[in-house]
């Protein structure tokens, strides 16, 4: 009894696969009798279920358990380091030909400081659903993809948020013919947004605190909420200010959509990596605050060469000419050459340089919160000593 009823499962098994695979294959005159689904009971539906989610979450790679050290290690046997990022986000991740933008950069200043050699990089391309795949599996070594810090990724996801590289919040574009000036204006609106980002919690709690109703059009990983968007499917969308400043700049009539005043949302974003290898987790953050400590003492790619042998103590140390007592200098005490600091600016810059050519340049948006905190931002690097 027992053998039958395991035999009907594993039967109805293969004909649900068959069904959901959409490859069973017809006889000559095109038609083929399938199962009857109507004649199971729902306890035996479910079963059929369950097991092709285990078959599909078997298929996924190992989880990637990092200890200290141990990517690290890898990223040096390898030659390179693995980073994901967006494959086509104008000021910030652009991979046709030679990758550039603002997110790129902040990889290139790992390489740098790991080989001596920004150019020892790979990028993979990555969207809302494979960024965290990536960094679970261990296809990437560090993501940067902007990537908003939250409590549930960092906490439930295991993942290490390193230093916030620009600060955002989320925003709204629509058509001018649309005739409103403020989100508080949509009443009855359609609004699409990305199913897998922060976009859909934020919008829900603006309208919900002010008490507007809405429709919801999620759309999936696979789709663009821009592309959605312009195919008129919806009234506006809705992302961080960066990513609808850098997605009207590629509409064919820009000056047909403005971007409403509203910022509804917090957005810190910035490089991720996955828990495990602290070893790792202090490079990658390092080599961040690095360029915010350059910009602060006036280090940049063209007058990095000036600073050697300069008489500040804080400017040695960042030289690779100082430091201390059990290590030569602070790169040691990563497991770095003493110029890893050097390298990454005079091969990357400083964070306003990598700013200013991305951001400020392409994008046309100013610095605000993402100036130094001697400024008014809210940049600030420890000590480096």
């Amino acid at each position: 009894m027992i053998f039958a009823s395991k035999a009907f499962v594993c039967l109805a098994w293969i004909f649900w696969i068959m069904i959901v695979d959409n490859s069973v294959i017809g006889s000559d005159n095109g038609t083929m009798s399938m199962m009857d689904h109507s004649k199971m009971t729902l306890s035996e539906v479910e079963k059929v279920k369950k097991m092709v989610v285990v078959r599909d979450s078997y298929i996924k790679k190992p989880e990637y358990v990092p200890t200290y050290g141990t990517t690290f290690q890898r990223v040096r046997a390898r030659g390179k380091v693995i980073c994901g990022t967006n494959k086509d986000f104008l000021g910030f991740s652009v991979l046709q030909g030679d990758a550039v933008g603002f997110d790129v950069d902040i990889c290139r200043t790992v390489a740098a400081a790991v080989f001596g050699d920004a150019r020892a990089i790979e990028f993979i391309a990555t969207n809302g659903k494979t960024r965290f795949e990536f960094l679970r599996d261990g296809t990437i070594d560090v993501l940067s993809a902007a990537t908003t810090y939250t409590f549930t990724r960092n906490v439930i996801k295991k993942l290490e948020f390193l230093p916030t590289t620009y600060y955002d919040g989320q925003g709204f574009i629509v058509r001018k013919t649309l005739g409103v000036s403020s989100a508080k204006q949509l009443e009855g609106a359609k609004i699409c947004f990305s199913s897998t980002g922060t976009g859909a919690k934020n919008i829900a709690d603006f309208f919900a605190k002010h008490e507007i109703n809405y429709i919801p059009i999620p759309v999936p990983p696979d789709k663009n909420a821009k592309n959605v968007y312009l195919a008129g499917d919806c009234d506006m969308y809705g992302t961080d200010m960066s990513g609808l400043a850098s997605n009207r700049l590629g509409f064919k009539e820009p000056d047909r959509h403005m971007i409403l005043p509203e910022l509804i949302s917090k957005e810190p974003l910035g490089p991720v990596v996955k828990y495990g290898d602290q070893q790792w987790s202090d490079i990658v953050r390092w080599s961040v605050f690095v360029l915010f400590i350059a910009e602060e003492m006036g280090i940049n790619s063209k007058n990095i060469d000036l600073f050697k042998e300069n008489i500040d103590p804080n400017i040695q140390r960042f030289m690779g000419e100082k430091n201390g007592e059990d290590h030569p200098n602070l790169g040691a005490k990563l497991g770095l050459d003493a110029t890893w600091s050097y390298d990454i600016i005079k091969q990357v810059g400083n964070y306003k340089e990598i700013y200013d050519r991305n951001i400020t340049e392409i994008l046309g948006l100013k610095r605000g919160l993402n100036q130094l905190y001697s400024h008014g931002g809210l940049l600030y690097a420890p000590p480096l000593k």
